[in-house]
């Protein structure tokens, strides 16, 4: 009965996803020119008063309002460097995450951006094939991240190397947020008051050794590959889960296939697999925002520094919000992505900066200073109580008569 009368009263909670991300690349190359802009003006500048140039690199941004009755599209990955996302929606639940390809494979000319884009192709795909009874049934992000790194391996795409990965499923019908987290991909849940109350730890093998999920190059034993659709988005290459009819013979033995794969092979070498993920659990309530990102962000921000942005960026929105759509409001929540991320930037330029990186590798007793460059990309997602969204919109309503 209970899943009955939420389906016809609509989820308890919706949410804003606001993504932003930006690749080291285009943030080296933002940089080099912002130096050489600053550096003109103020030989021009013979001592007039001028306003600074400001730092805005170049971020991607979107902004989405996960909510009954709003137009969604799920997206399944992005071209941020060796990072990517993806976010796709499952009856009342909204499952998202990020992965980070592992820049090592360079050295031996295999691009982790395929792997990483690839990874978070077929996580959406997963998530998508979730099959729920009921509308208020939850994902399990676990279970997600194994069927889509088990259907790599069985689509045989040629996408080879490693990547992290942080799966996080959200149900709006409970509030209640899953994830799964096999690597150095973390993140923060923020109370009401934009303090943490959780902050994810790092899953290490040792300093600067996350967890991954890896699909070595093929060899001379024959292994059969070409298997996938391959994409083209951005000059972002990847590949998709092959497209098949769900009732034929064939893609029932595939998932047969699919789920009984233990990944022995690559555990008994030492390799991580998804049952390496670490899981969790939390209850979110009304104002409440998680962070989740790559380790381009928390290598170089502190909590503390995500808390004060979230404190401004929210108490401004507080106040806006009172004569403003509520379509409006997500888009200054994007903001907020956005900050987040150029904050990354702005710190990992700083070669005199006691970034968490630099503390950690000292801990490890290894010798850096400053920032660490890399590809960032932030998942805000904003939790807000269905009800009380529609209260403040009725209010606004009736103020202009009142």
């Amino acid at each position: 009965m209970p899943s009955v009368i939420n389906a016809a009263l609509g989820p308890r909670f919706q949410a804003v996803l606001a993504s932003a991300w930006i690749s080291k690349h285009a943030a080296a190359k933002y940089v080099q020119d912002y130096v050489r802009q600053v550096q003109a003006e103020s030989k021009a500048r013979d001592n007039a008063t001028r306003e600074p140039i400001a730092f805005a690199p170049p971020i991607q941004v979107q902004v989405l309002n996960i909510a009954e009755g709003s137009s969604y599209e799920a997206l399944d990955a992005i071209n941020g460097g060796e990072d990517s996302l993806f976010h796709a929606r499952i009856k009342q639940n909204l499952v998202y995450g990020v992965a980070d390809g592992v820049g090592g494979w360079n050295e031996s000319g295999v691009d982790p951006s395929i792997f990483s884009r690839t990874l978070t192709a077929f996580t959406a795909d997963a998530a998508q094939r979730t099959f729920l009874l009921h509308d208020s049934d939850e994902t399990d992000p676990k279970d997600i991240m194994r069927r889509a790194f088990a259907g790599m391996r069985f689509d045989s795409v040629p996408a080879y190397g490693s990547a992290t990965e942080l799966v996080m499923s959200l149900s709006l019908a409970t509030g209640r947020l899953r994830t799964a987290q096999l690597g150095d991909s973390t993140y923060v849940v923020l109370d009401g008051q934009q303090r943490a109350k959780f902050v994810a730890a790092e899953q290490q093998h040792r300093f600067n050794m996350p967890y991954q999920l890896t699909i070595p190059p093929i060899d001379d034993s024959g292994r059969q590959v070409g298997g996938g659709k391959k994409e083209e988005e951005e000059s972002a290459q990847f590949f998709r889960p092959r497209v098949q009819d769900e009732g034929s013979a064939v893609a029932k033995e595939a998932r047969r296939l699919v789920d009984e794969d233990d990944f022995a092979d690559l555990s008994s070498v030492g390799f991580d697999t998804p049952a390496d993920a670490r899981e969790d659990a939390h209850m979110l309530a009304h104002n409440e925002v998680v962070v989740a990102a790559t380790d381009g962000l928390f290598d170089n921000v502190r909590v503390e520094e995500v808390e004060r942005l979230a404190e401004r960026f929210m108490q401004a929105i507080d106040k806006k919000k009172q004569g403003i759509k509520n379509s409006h409001t997500a888009d200054l929540f994007g903001g907020l992505a956005y900050s987040v991320a150029a904050q990354a930037v702005a710190n990992y330029i700083q070669n005199d900066l006691r970034s968490p990186f630099a503390e950690r590798a000292k801990l490890a007793g290894y010798s850096f200073s400053g920032g660490k460059p890399d590809d960032v990309t932030v998942m805000l997602a904003w939790v807000r109580e269905t009800a009380r969204v529609r209260a403040e919109e009725q209010i606004r309503e009736m103020q202009p008569k009142l």
